[in-house]
């Protein structure tokens, strides 16, 4: 059994041999950008950077209505804009997804929005 370490140098190796594949997608993921060696996100080997902040309101609104395959009517606009007024704290877009995912339709992912709210 081989013990081989990943290190940098190994990962750069690799990204690069999958960057010479036409069709791939490498998608890469951190909490600290600003640890990264600048070699691993240079021009060419990293092309796009987003930045998942945290969600307002109609961030919040477009994913449950895409989860749920429904507009939200004006009362439940409302109703979300509220709670985003009452809660102290931000969130993130990993937060609003679970709760699309736990939950069949709007009313319900509203109801566990509040409720998380109220955690915050």
């Amino acid at each position: 059994m081989r013990n081989d370490k990943l290190n940098l140098s190994g990962l750069l190796n690799v990204l690069d041999g999958v960057i010479d594949c036409p069709g791939r997608i490498v998608i890469m993921t951190t909490n600290h950008p600003e640890k990264l060696d600048p070699a691993l996100v240079r021009p060419g080997r990293v092309n796009k950077k987003l930045l998942l902040g945290y969600m307002g309101p109609k961030q919040v609104q477009q994913m449950i209505e895409y989860y749920c395959a429904a507009k939200l009517d004006e009362s439940q606009v409302y109703r979300l804009g509220d709670t985003f007024e009452l809660s102290s704290q931000a969130f993130t877009p990993a937060e609003i997804e679970e709760l699309c995912a736990e939950h069949d339709d709007v009313e319900a992912v509203l109801g566990g929005f509040e409720r998380l709210a109220a955690r915050h």
